[in-house]
């Protein structure tokens, strides 16, 4: 059996992608934290962990590239998740019934049009989507409403209020699918690495360039300040060759020269884009 570490309860975001990639046989474990599920993953409790990368309205999720890094994690897949956000209640609930809503802040945030229609429910912001919708059904909250998946509903005997009410319908979430093994399939077409460039004049120019010469599309640039190093930055880059493509390999070569340092975090296909 398959186990899989995510972030948050059953039928958060994070386990309708683990339900996704890992469909047959497999066990999914619970993490209160980003943190737990890279321990989890880099102590071999699990097999692979799920984890927020970066999200189309609110941008990059910065702890977990730093956490990719501490905890020297490989990234074996991607998933672009489409968020839908539901308002859920306890059976026999009616909307005109609800005073407090539950949820994670970024849920309320991409909800406020929503919740502006309805100025008599009280936010209390909860640390995930799911385990809000979880507790009202333990404490039997009948003057409650979680915003979460309609996954979470069906888990925990909950029905849908509302349907779909975050404002931007184009709301995708990119999730990583971690490993403490290498893997680069044969069908790898996407990599990911960090990396440092000298403090050279023009090194970070040179590092890009790297990529250009050889025709590489790079599809994402991260900075993040090093770790125990002041004024000094790793760069996470995502390009659209695989790691054994062989304009990679030249690219790799080349880029030793401008860079001080060079990790690879994982090759693997490009994510699929599917409906939460």
């Amino acid at each position: 059996m398959i186990k899989v570490s995510i972030q948050g309860a059953r039928g958060s975001f994070h386990d309708i992608v683990a339900r996704e990639k890992f469909p047959d046989d497999s066990e999914i474990i619970e993490g209160n934290t980003f943190h737990q599920v890279f321990e989890d993953v880099k102590k071999g409790l699990v097999d692979y962990g799920v984890v927020a990368i970066e999200n189309s309205i609110y941008g990059s999720f910065l702890e977990n590239y730093d956490l990719l890094l501490k905890y020297d994690a490989r990234i074996v897949g991607e998933v672009y998740l489409r968020i839908r956000l539901d308002l859920i209640a306890l059976p026999g609930v009616k909307l005109e019934n609800i005073t407090q809503v539950y949820s994670h802040s970024l849920a309320m945030a991409q909800s406020e049009e929503y919740l502006e229609k309805h100025p008599k429910m009280l936010r209390i912001e909860t640390d995930d989507t799911a385990g809000s919708g979880r507790m009202i059904k333990e404490k039997g909250l009948l003057n409650a409403a979680a915003i979460s998946s309609g996954l979470a509903a069906e888990l925990y005997g909950l029905k849908i209020l509302a349907r779909d009410i975050g404002s931007d319908k184009n709301n995708y979430t990119r999730f990583l699918i971690i490993s403490n093994k290498e893997q680069y399939p044969e069908d790898a077409n996407k990599t990911s690495i960090v990396i440092r460039a000298k403090n050279t004049p023009g090194s970070l120019y040179q590092c890009m360039k790297c990529f250009a010469d050889e025709g590489i599309n790079l599809s994402k640039l991260e900075s993040r300040p090093a770790i125990g190093r002041s004024w000094e930055y790793s760069f996470y880059l995502d390009f659209e060759t695989g790691i054994n493509a062989p304009e990679t390999r030249r690219a790799l070569e080349k880029l030793k020269k401008p860079a001080s340092m060079i990790k690879i975090l994982g090759s693997y296909e490009k994510g699929k884009f599917i409906e939460g």
